[in-house]
């Protein structure tokens, strides 16, 4: 498409261009006020979106349960030359894992649901006789369960079986009416295919549709990069809800997504607390996981985190410094937020974006 190719760096020359970067930081004294803790933070992070020539970035900074902190980077749409904002639209990918957690927490509190239990009883999908609903939320299901971590949003993906029968209703439906209604999060959508939602549930009636379809009007535009190192208009995948993916939002919805699970506004805070603890193997080994997040530690201070990648759509990361009560919320229209690094072994700080953010607020 003419006028949206944009070249995309090697790997080596990012993160060559990275070090520099947080070399700068390392040396630079620490910002005597916020505000510059946040313009900083603003300047890297485009050299961070440029060199990794992410066409648009909408970013947002949660502290003391608000947001303190917003910004569009780059393009949502590069040929018309739209500039994202902090309330555009992407499709999250893996972030609707934490989601899928939300909504088994409120299973566990609203019907005794066991996480416990074999989770053979709501699919067949999981071939282990053993692998319980636990399992399957802490990746740990594969080969013999609760022995090793393993990350794979398909197995999560079958807990859809489960929060759909404990909650009577389609997770889309579930996410929409309980946590996307409930905590205003009107630019928020169980999904792309409206003919679909429209198809399972009276819930999704004329007017929601016709609201949902005013949201999709504004979803950032998906990039792909091609073997010659451009990147080019991509197409969205075919719209797949599930506990594990689908669902579209933006940095300021999800700003309030994360302020309600502080509050304990979604589920108590004893199954926050659990959530959020490393699950442990069956031989009592620390996983790097919690039940939907990944937990780990960062210079002594507790880190809880999701990221999602589409693959040559769009990409995202939460980041959360619990102790210091602070977020980072990151979205782009393409994978490169997150592909070029190795977050599927559940280690953030293979990210340099989260890098960046650790360095300037956690460190």
């Amino acid at each position: 498409m003419a006028g949206t190719d944009l070249v995309i760096p090697t790997m080596r020359a990012l993160r060559v261009g990275v070090g520099v970067v947080l070399a700068v930081l390392a040396l630079a004294p620490r910002p005597a006020a916020q505000g510059l803790s946040y313009s900083l933070f603003e300047r890297y992070l485009e050299s961070l979106r440029e060199q990794a020539s992410i066409p648009g970035l909408s970013a947002v900074i949660v502290q003391g349960r608000r947001v303190v902190w917003e910004a569009g980077l780059g393009k949502a749409d590069v040929k018309k030359s739209i500039v994202p904002r902090a309330d555009t639209p992407y499709l999250v990918g893996g972030l609707t894992q934490t989601f899928g957690a939300v909504v088994l927490g409120q299973c566990i509190e609203r019907v005794a649901l066991d996480i416990s239990a074999p989770i053979r009883r709501w699919t067949a999908d999981i071939p282990e006789a053993s692998a319980t609903i636990r399992h399957v939320v802490a990746h740990a299901s594969a080969g013999a369960p609760g022995t090793l971590f393993a990350f794979d949003p398909a197995r999560y993906a079958t807990l859809t079986s489960v929060a759909d029968a404990c909650s009577e209703r389609p997770f889309r439906q579930t996410v929409a009416e309980d946590i996307f209604d409930r905590l205003g999060m009107g630019d928020s959508l169980p999904g792309r295919d409206l003919e679909r939602m429209a198809s399972s549930s009276p819930f999704f009636d004329d007017a929601r549709l016709r609201r949902y379809e005013a949201v999709l009007q504004r979803l950032a535009v998906p990039y792909r990069v091609e073997r010659s190192g451009k990147a080019t208009r991509g197409d969205y995948p075919e719209d797949q809800v599930t506990t594990a993916t689908g669902l579209v939002s933006t940095a300021l919805d999800l700003a309030r997504f994360d302020i309600a699970v502080d509050r304990d506004d979604l589920v108590h805070g004893d199954l926050r607390a659990e959530a959020w603890a490393n699950v442990t193997s069956n031989d009592g080994v620390p996983l790097p996981t919690g039940l939907g997040w990944f937990v780990q530690t960062y210079n002594g201070e507790r880190l809880v985190w999701q990221f999602g990648q589409v693959r040559d759509t769009s990409s995202s990361l939460v980041l959360k410094a619990p102790g210091r009560d602070i977020t980072l919320i990151l979205l782009a229209n393409s994978d490169g937020l997150s592909a070029p690094s190795a977050l599927t072994e559940g280690d953030v700080t293979t990210s340099l974006f989260a890098k960046l953010f650790l360095r300037l607020f956690v460190s």
